[in-house]
C-alpha cells in the first residue's frame, strides 16, 4: 500500500512546485557530468534527483534526459532504451561471484592493461575486485549489515548487467568525482530486500556503483583510493537496502565513518574535519554536504565508546521509520541507543565534551579519540570570559543551532558559579559541561547548571553548551558568571558534591564519598579506560545527606578487574561528575 501511495504521490507531483533539493541536486549533476564541475561526491545528489526528480520543470528534465536520466518510473535513475547508461563503452566484464565488474582497455574510460598474473584481467580490476571482497567480509560478515538488494528480478526490458550479480561499472565518472551508487529500483518491485530476516522494507532499492578507471590527481595513492571509495560507495548501497529515503546527513555521515572502520589507516576523512569543528554551533544534521561528511565524527564517538554495533542498529530501526513521510534519523538514532543503554543525547553530550577536550589519552576517558593525535582538529572557541570576584559577567548566543554546541573558555583566579538560561525554550533543550584540564594532563567534567568552578587548581577551564534537542530552534541562551566559592568550603552552591574518594590509589578497595543536599535519585557507575560500564555501585532514589559508597575492585560477576585506571561516573538529578581512581595489585 505504502508503495502504491508513493507512486501516486509522484505522479500528482509533475504539476507541482519543483522539489528545491531536487532543483539543486539537478545542477550540480548536470555540471559534473557535463564536465563543467569537480564536485567530489555525488551520490546523495543522484538519490535526490531519484526520489523527487519527476518534480523539476521539463526544460531541466530534458538536460538530465540527455545524460542518460529516464523519468518513466516511480524511481528517475540512468537507464535508457534497456541499457544502463554507464554500461555505455564498456565491452569487458570480469565476476568475481559477489560482483560483476564492467570495464574496457580501449577509448577514454579505458583502464590500465598490466595483467602481472597473467589471468586475462587488468591488474587495476583484480585490486578492485579484492578489495570490495575486502570491504564486504567487514561491513557484512564481521558488522553483520544485511546485503544489499539483488537485480535478479528485473524484467526483460530492464538492463541487470547480465547477472544477478552486484554490478560495478569502471569508467570515467566526471572531473573529480571518486565514484558513486546508483538508486535504480524499488527493490523486488516492492521495496522489500529479499537478503533480510524477520523484516519486510517498503523502501530498499536496488542500485549499481560506478568506480573510477583511474585516480590520477587525486590525494592519497591510486590503492587507498580505490579502497576508501569501495568502503564507502558499498556502503550507500548496503543502506539502501534498508532504507533508501533516509535523510542525508546520516547516509553520508555513516559511510564516511564506514571508511574508518574498513580501511582506518588511510584516513582521507580528515579532510573534512577543519571546516566540521571550525564551526560547533551549526548542527550535526545541517542540511548542508560540507557538515554532512565532517559529522561522521559522531559516529566515530559513538561507535568507540558506546558500541560498533551502534550504526546498524540504527539502520535496523531505521525500517520502521518511514523516511519518505518524515524526518526521523534523531529519534531513529535515539531508538537504537536506548537498545545499547545510552541515548542520542548522552552521546551528543559526550561527542561535545570530547571535541573539546580532543586527547587520545587514557586519562581523558571516557571523552578520548583513539587517534585524535593525528585529528586535523582546530575546535572554534565561541567566546572566553576573564571573571575577577564581585562582577558578574554575561555570553549571550543567539545562533546556536539545534544538535550543536558552543565553547566559551573561563580565566579567573576566583571561584566562579556558571548559570545556564534558555532564553527562549525550555531548559532541558540545553546541556552545560565544565572542562578542567590540570597540568599532569588529568581532567575533571562536571554537567548540569549551576556549575561551582575553583580555577586555583585547573589549568585550563572550558564550558561547553549543547543543544541536544531537536524540536525546534529554541537554543538562544545566557552563561551567567558570579561568585563562587573555594572548593574546600562547605557551602558550595551546588546540587550535590563528591568530598573525596579515598584511598586513591587503592587496594582492595575505594570509597566514594557524596553530599546530597537535596533528594533525588543517584547513579554511580565505575567504568573501564574504554568508556565500558565495570559496575552500579547504586542506582536509587536517595534523601538528602551524606553517603559514602565502597567499590571494592570487582566487576558485575564478582571477579576482580586488572590494575590500572578507572573512572567513577555520579549522575544526580541535574549534575553528573567523574572521578578518576587507580587500581594497584
Amino acid at each position: 500500500m505504502k508503495r502504491i501511495l508513493a507512486i501516486i504521490f509522484i505522479v500528482g507531483c509533475l504539476s507541482a512546485a519543483p522539489h528545491p533539493q531536487a532543483v539543486q541536486s539537478a545542477h550540480n549533476i548536470i555540471k559534473v557530468f557535463s564536465n563543467q564541475s569537480s564536485k567530489k561526491h555525488i551520490s546523495d545528489d543522484l538519490r535526490i534527483i531519484a526520489r523527487f526528480g519527476h518534480s523539476l520543470p521539463e526544460e531541466m528534465k530534458n538536460e538530465l534526459r540527455s545524460l542518460g536520466f529516464n523519468f518513466d518510473g516511480p524511481i528517475v535513475n540512468r537507464s535508457s532504451l534497456d541499457e544502463r547508461t554507464e554500461a555505455s563503452g564498456l565491452d569487458e566484464t570480469y565476476d568475481n561471484g559477489k560482483f560483476r565488474f564492467h570495464y574496457t582497455t580501449t577509448g577514454s574510460n579505458a583502464v590500465t592493461t598490466a595483467d602481472t598474473n597473467s589471468n586475462s584481467v587488468p591488474d587495476y580490476i583484480d585490486q578492485m575486485s579484492a578489495e570490495l571482497n575486502y570491504v564486504v567480509a567487514v561491513e557484512l560478515t564481521f558488522n553483520s549489515f544485511t546485503e544489499p538488494p539483488s537485480d535478479d528480478f528485473y524484467s526483460a526490458n530492464n538492463d541487470n548487467g547480465g547477472s544477478g550479480a552486484y554490478d560495478v561499472y569502471v569508467r570515467n565518472a566526471g572531473a573529480g568525482v571518486y565514484g558513486y551508487v546508483q538508486p535504480e529500483l524499488y527493490a523486488n518491485n516492492n521495496g522489500n530486500n529479499e537478503h533480510s530476516s524477520g523484516v519486510n522494507e517498503v523502501n530498499a532499492i536496488a542500485s549499481y556503483m560506478v568506480l573510477r578507471h583511474n585516480y590520477s590527481g587525486f590525494g592519497n595513492t591510486e590503492l587507498e583510493n580505490i579502497q576508501v571509495t569501495a568502503a564507502h560507495e558499498y556502503f550507500h548501497a548496503v543502506q539502501f537496502g534498508y532504507d533508501g529515503w533516509e535523510e542525508s546527513w546520516v547516509m553520508e555521515a555513516t559511510a564516511v565513518q564506514m571508511e574508518e572502520m574498513v580501511y582506518d589507516d588511510v584516513n582521507d576523512c580528515y579532510q573534512y574535519m577543519s571546516s566540521w569543528f571550525n564551526s560547533p554551533h551549526q548542527s550535526l544534521n545541517l542540511d548542508s554536504q560540507n557538515r554532512w561528511y565532517g559529522s561522521f565524527i559522531f559516529f566515530e564517538y559513538v561507535n568507540s565508546h558506546l558500541s560498533d554495533e551502534a550504526i546498524r542498529e540504527f539502520w535496523e530501526h531505521s525500517i520502521t521509520h518511514d523516511s519518505y513521510y518524515g524526518e526521523y534519523s534523531v529519534q531513529t538514532l535515539d531508538e537504537a541507543f536506548d537498545d545499547l543503554g545510552s541515548s542520542f543525547a548522552g552521546m551528543l553530550n559526550g561527542m561535545s565534551v570530547a571535541n573539546r577536550i580532543m586527547s587520545s589519552s587514557s586519562a581523558a576517558a571516557p571523552f578520548d579519540y583513539e587517534e585524535a593525535n593525528t585529528y586535523s582538529a582546530n575546535l572554534s572557541t565561541y567566546n572566553t570570559v576573564s571573571y575577577s570576584a564581585g562582577t558578574d559577567e554575561t555570553v549571550t548566543s543567539t545562533n546556536l543551532q539545534e544538535n550543536a554546541a558552543q565553547y566559551i573558555r573561563l580565566t579567573s583566579d576566583d571561584p566562579v558559579l556558571a548559570t545556564l538560561a534558555n532564553n527562549d525554550g525550555p531548559d532541558s533543550y540545553l546541556e552545560l559541561h565544565a572542562i578542567m584540564t590540570y597540568g599532569d594532563s588529568a581532567l575533571t567534567v562536571w554537567s548540569g547548571s549551576p556549575i561551582n568552578v575553583d580555577p586555583t587548581d585547573p589549568s585550563t577551564v572550558y564550558f561547553v553548551v549543547v543543544s541536544q534537542n531537536d524540536a525546534g530552534s529554541d537554543f538562544d541562551y545566557t552563561l551567567t558568571f558570579t561568585d563562587g566559592a573555594m572548593s574546600t568550603d562547605p557551602e558550595i552552591p551546588d546540587k550535590f558534591s563528591i568530598s573525596h574518594t579515598y584511598p586513591n590509589p587503592f587496594n582492595p578497595q575505594t570509597n566514594i564519598q557524596i553530599d546530597l543536599q537535596n533528594p533525588q535519585r543517584v547513579q554511580v557507575y565505575i567504568y573501564d579506560i574504554n568508556g565500558q560500564i565495570v559496575k552500579t555501585l547504586v542506582n536509587d532514589q536517595l534523601v538528602a545527606g551524606q553517603y559514602v559508597f565502597t567499590w571494592n575492585g570487582q566487576n558485575y560477576q564478582g571477579l576482580p578487574v586488572s590494575t590500572g585506571t578507572y573512572f567513577v561516573r555520579i549522575k544526580g538529578k541535574n549534575q553528573e561528575r567523574w572521578q578518576k581512581v587507580t587500581l594497584l595489585k
